[in-house]
């Protein structure tokens, strides 16, 4: 089997750049282990900037009316201080997001790809990548107990936080600083939730934060994420701390306390900011959550898992029309730089914020400060979700 091009991994990421190889007629494949719909443990949010890139593959009328809709943020905890606001209408932006789970999220995305002529290799698992002459050439997989070996002139990592694709080729970083944990639970009964996606870095669980993302008729997506040093130096029980949430808290317990639970606890690592993946080898890049690209500040991944899908695509293209073959894909870093160019210093700066200002003495006059002025409000929202550019 050979192909010009191999992704491992149906999520977001992987979805969205077979979607677009295949709109420009590439011969694509998209592998995943699971069978679609599945279940991906996940905030489920679809913050503006997500928006505009599932708008721009033509998938609105897949959402609208079908999902729970958005327009407004509220960012509470360490004081009496809230900072609530709608999401402020930019130029390149919808003034809205989405609560999806990802069960239908990932489900649309594969399907919308599948549409444009992506092939699809559903419950096949990548056990490793087929390496020659220091090359990534393909990938060795296993279906319904048979073994595969799938050649391809470039192949994409879009596996996720534990990529196998990237531990294989010793391109995965297991450093703290990078690493995020989080836990969520769908709860019904949450009480004043509705048009709103709402997170609290509240006092009683710093330096973690917790957040409320509803998905309507009074049930919500719960949960609490802290950073894997803070998680070490402070010995954090994450399960303790969304009991805490959800019963102690300043801002959110009141519309936790008569809720209940309807789905298990589940959780899962996310890598941040550029710095948890050195993203690309001879023949092979990685994106998404793969890549490490998360905001560092929020923990949402899905607007950089579209984007980085996109770039991904665009990036193979580049080569393919340049004449010069795939074989020149991808020359070292380049697609590293690229990612860094578009996200290297909104990253940086946020990793500084978390891992320096994400405790009370700093957050409760921060959130005074911003709450005061409508102008501090939006540019806060702006900044928290990237919509400044």
């Amino acid at each position: 089997m050979h192909y010009e091009v191999v992704i491992v991994g149906a999520g977001p990421a992987g979805s969205t750049c077979a979607y677009y190889l295949a709109v420009h007629g590439v011969n694509v494949l998209l592998i995943d282990k699971e069978n679609f719909p599945r279940e991906k443990v996940c905030g489920d949010g679809i913050a503006p900037r997500a928006v505009r890139s599932l708008y721009k593959m033509g998938l609105q009328d897949r959402f609208d009316g079908h999902f729970n809709k958005f327009h407004s943020f509220l960012f509470a905890g360490a004081g009496k201080s809230v900072v609530y606001n709608p999401i402020p209408p930019t130029p390149r932006f919808p003034d809205h997001g989405y609560i999806i789970k990802r069960h239908d999220l990932d489900k649309i995305l594969l399907d919308h790809a599948r549409e444009r002529g992506a092939e699809i290799l559903e419950n096949c698992e990548v056990k490793e990548p087929l390496v020659e002459g220091g090359r990534v050439v393909g990938v060795l997989a296993e279906r319904e107990g048979g073994r595969l070996e799938i050649t391809a002139d470039v192949v994409v990592g879009a596996d996720g936080a534990r990529s196998t694709l990237g531990s294989s080729l010793n391109l995965i970083s297991n450093d703290p600083r990078y690493i995020g944990v989080s836990i969520r639970q769908y709860f019904e009964g949450v009480e004043e939730i509705g048009d709103c996606l709402e997170v609290y870095p509240e006092r009683v669980i710093s330096p973690a934060s917790g957040w409320i993302f509803p998905l309507g008729e009074g049930i919500a997506n719960v949960g609490v994420g802290a950073m894997l040093y803070h998680i070490k130096q402070k010995n954090i029980n994450l399960r303790e701390y969304l009991d805490r949430f959800i019963n102690d808290s300043s801002h959110a317990s009141g519309k936790l306390k008569r809720a209940k639970p309807i789905s298990p606890l589940k959780g899962a690592i996310l890598r941040v900011g550029l710095g948890g993946s050195k993203i690309e080898c001879p023949g092979l890049i990685l994106i998404g959550d793969a890549a490490s690209a998360t905001n560092p500040v929020s923990g949402e991944g899905i607007t950089y898992a579209l984007e980085t899908g996109e770039m991904a695509a665009e990036h193979i293209l580049e080569s393919r029309m340049s004449g010069r073959g795939y074989h020149h894909v991808p020359r070292e870093d380049s697609f590293r730089e690229k990612l860094i160019s578009r996200y290297g210093n909104y990253f940086r700066k946020g990793w500084r914020c978390i891992r320096w200002g994400n405790r009370p003495m700093f957050m409760k006059p921060l959130l005074y400060v911003m709450s005061r002025s409508k102008e501090r409000r939006e540019y806060m929202v702006r900044a928290l979700m990237y919509l400044r550019h």
